[in-house]
């Protein structure tokens, strides 16, 4: 069976961490998360970024809609509409 421990620690200035509270002889596994790379404000920035390049972005609801709608028709025509057909 395997447990699963959280430790949220600060590794020191020579590289070290101390971990206390695991059972004798323990396998462990080390996930070091580097918070420079993980900037979730960063990220959402990026998101919105690009959420504001989409063609979307300038339509209103109901052309939205209307574009949705086309395009749901083009793909049903194109994988159904042969039964249809005489």
């Amino acid at each position: 069976m395997m447990q699963t421990y959280h430790f949220d620690e600060i590794v020191s200035n020579e590289g070290v961490v101390m971990l206390s509270g695991l059972p004798p002889l323990a396998k462990v596994a080390i996930v070091v998360v580097n918070p420079e790379l993980f900037d979730l404000q960063e990220i959402i920035k990026q998101w919105v970024a690009k959420m504001k390049e989409h063609p979307f972005s300038q339509m209103s609801r109901e052309e939205i809609l209307e574009q949705l709608r086309q395009s749901r028709e083009k793909i049903y025509e194109e994988d159904y509409g042969y039964r249809h057909a005489n």
